[in-house]
C-alpha cells in the first residue's frame, strides 16, 4: 500500500493564525516524505519552542519537543543513536541564532547526517513579535517601537561561512518549490541546512505574497549559475533581490559517521547495542 499525504496528517487541529506560513511549509514536508517514501514509522523530527513547535502534534511522526533552542542537538542524538531513522530538526530564527547558535555551528562543522529546518519570520512570534536578529534593524517590533539598537545578522552569509555540506533556501509563498528542496536536502549526504523565508501575518506584515512576487527570485533562472562553487552563491547573497533554491552544496565533504574511525566496521546502530547491565560489582567499591 503506499504512502499519501494522509498518512502523516495528525487528528490535531492546528492553532497557527490564519495565513501563517507553516501551514505550507508542513504541506511541503508531507509531500516531499511521500515522494520519498519515507513512512512515518522512519522518520524522528525534534521541534523547538514557538510557532514551529506546535507543529510537534500536527504531523504523524515521532516527534519530540525540547528547549528552545535545542532542537538541533536533539536531532543529533537521534541519529547518532540510530542512523535508520531520517532525522530533521526544526527550529525557527529566533531560536538558532539566538541561544542555538552553536548548536548550528557544530552540526554544520561536524556534517551530520541530518536535516535542519529553519522558519525565519524574522520575529518571536509566538510571544508577540519580539526582534530577532534576523530582524531588520530599523523595523518597529514589541518592546522596540524605534527598532532594535543591535546590528542585524545576515543568516545566509553566516550559514555560508561554515562551508555547509547543503545550504538551500525556500518560501512558504512558493510551497511547490520549497517541498523540491526539502528532498534535496533529505537526500544529501550530510546536514542539509534549509532556510525557510515565512510569512508571518499578524508581526511581520511586510512579507506578503505581494511582496515575494516582486523581489523573490529562484536560482533556476539565473544563467549559468553552479551551486557547487562557493563564489557563485556568495554572489548572489549579495544581490538585491532574494534568491530561493539550493544556493550551494559541497559534494567533498564526508559525513559525520564517516569518519569516526571506531565506527567503521560496525553493522549495529548504537541503539542495538544499549544492554542492561549489572553493577552490583561495582557498588562493593563503596562499601
Amino acid at each position: 500500500m503506499s504512502l499519501t499525504i494522509k498518512d502523516y496528517n495528525s487528528t490535531n487541529t492546528p492553532t497557527w493564525c490564519p495565513g501563517c506560513g507553516n501551514f505550507a511549509l508542513h504541506a511541503s514536508l508531507k509531500k516531499a516524505l511521500v515522494e520519498l517514501n519515507i513512512s512515518p514509522s522512519e522518520l524522528f523530527m525534534s521541534f523547538d519552542i514557538g510557532c514551529n513547535g506546535n507543529g510537534a502534534d500536527k504531523i504523524n511522526v515521532y516527534g519530540f519537543k525540547g528547549l528552545h533552542g535545542r532542537s538541533i542537538p536533539l536531532a543529533v542524538g537521534a541519529h547518532l543513536a540510530n542512523r535508520r531513522f531520517t532525522v530533521i530538526a526544526d527550529i525557527g530564527d529566533g531560536a538558532c541564532f539566538h541561544e542555538g547558535i552553536d548548536h548550528l555551528i557544530h552540526a554544520v562543522k561536524a556534517n551530520y547526517n541530518i536535516t535542519i529546518l529553519i522558519h525565519n519570520n524574522q520575529n518571536f512570534a509566538l510571544t508577540t513579535g519580539q526582534a530577532t536578529v534576523s530582524t531588520q534593524e530599523e523595523k518597529p517590533m514589541y518592546g522596540l517601537p524605534k527598532g532594535r539598537p543591535e546590528r542585524s545578522l545576515n543568516v545566509s552569509k553566516f550559514i555560508l561561512s561554515l562551508d555547509p555540506s547543503f545550504y538551500a533556501r525556500g518560501t512558504s509563498t512558493d510551497p511547490l518549490q520549497l517541498s523540491e528542496i526539502i528532498k534535496s536536502g533529505i537526500e544529501n549526504n550530510g546536514c542539509s541546512v534549509i532556510e525557510v523565508i515565512q510569512i508571518c501575518p499578524k508581526y511581520n506584515k511586510d512579507f506578503s505574497p505581494e511582496w515575494a512576487i516582486q523581489n523573490i527570485k529562484k536560482t533556476d533562472s539565473l544563467e549559468n549559475y553552479n551551486n557547487l562553487s562557493l563564489k557563485n552563491a556568495t554572489e548572489i547573497l549579495d544581490n538585491s533581490s532574494i534568491y530561493t533554491g539550493i544556493i550551494y552544496r559541497n559534494n567533498t565533504l564526508k559525513s559525520f559517521y564517516e569518519r569516526v574511525h571506531n565506527r567503521k566496521d560496525t553493522l549495529t546502530e548504537l541503539v542495538d547495542e544499549v544492554k542492561i547491565q549489572d553493577t552490583a560489582h561495582l557498588l562493593k567499591y563503596f562499601e
